[in-house]
């Protein structure tokens, strides 16, 4: 009888080794073409905590996966369309609270990401093409700015091509007067730049070509009375006798010495 329990007992015992090993199988699995397949699970590099876990299909990721912290907590919260390559992104911060939301196209973010303060307060709203900045990006003041501590307020409007500041710019005093306004060329100041008091009159008239200050730069006090007035050319700033030189030639040619 004694035999008999043992023996059952070393079969049973067999038997879950068995199907603990075939559980553990079907983890971090590739195929013959060492595409992953199923279910996968990373750990942080010499640790037991997980970095992530979520189902490959022909190496390619499906449904939800997650990504956490060392702490455990949760870092990403990423769900895959099952046909296409689209992804919507949730991002938190360590202590739960969201961070940022969008969409990826591949590995690339796409579409309208919304990023957000450690409090939960939106920060910034921004526009992505195949993983590039493309299009209007928002900047938020902090929830202290606002008086119902519900309704954004903008600080900065900006645009973008191809990654790169491009387009018309402005920025914004709390309670709306436009603190400043211009326009950027590949990422560079280009044109006219417009700095204002908080009433709304001109403080400072920059003019730029190309990133380097070029033509007059002008400043002005509260009431709108001129302060004063530089000539630069190039980045550098012309004075006396080179300047009056300088504006002489561009009347002769009929330029305008700001272009």
């Amino acid at each position: 009888m004694k035999f008999k329990y043992n023996m059952c007992r070393s079969f049973l015992l067999i038997f879950l080794m068995g199907l603990s090993a075939s559980l553990f199988g079907q983890v971090n699995q590739t195929d013959a073409k060492g595409k992953k397949q199923g279910k996968w699970i990373r750990y942080y590099a010499n640790s037991k905590d997980k970095r992530y876990e979520g189902e490959f299909k022909d190496d390619k990721p499906i449904g939800k996966f997650i990504y956490y912290y060392p702490s455990g907590k949760v870092r990403a919260i990423i769900t895959h369309d099952k046909v296409g390559d689209r992804s919507k992104a949730f991002y938190y911060f360590e202590n739960d609270t969201l961070a940022s939301v969008g969409i990826y196209r591949g590995e690339n973010k796409d579409s309208v990401w919304v990023n957000f303060l450690p409090s939960g307060w939106p920060s910034t709203k921004e526009t992505f093409n195949n993983g590039k900045l493309e299009g209007e990006r928002i900047t938020y003041y902090g929830e202290e700015v606002s008086e119902d501590g519900k309704t954004l307020i903008i600080l900065r409007k900006e645009n973008y091509k191809n990654d790169q500041l491009n387009g018309p710019f402005v920025e914004y005093f709390p309670d709306g007067v436009i603190r400043a306004e211009g326009n950027y060329l590949n990422g560079r100041l280009n044109g006219t730049v417009v700095r204002n008091h908080p009433n709304g009159k001109v403080m400072i008239r920059e003019r730029w070509k190309y990133r380097n200050k070029h033509g007059w730069w002008e400043t002005y006090d509260i009431n709108g009375t001129l302060l004063g007035k530089k000539f630069y050319l190039k980045g550098q700033e012309l004075e006396g006798e080179e300047l009056d030189k300088y504006l002489q030639e561009c009347k002769a040619k009929g330029v305008n010495p700001n272009n």
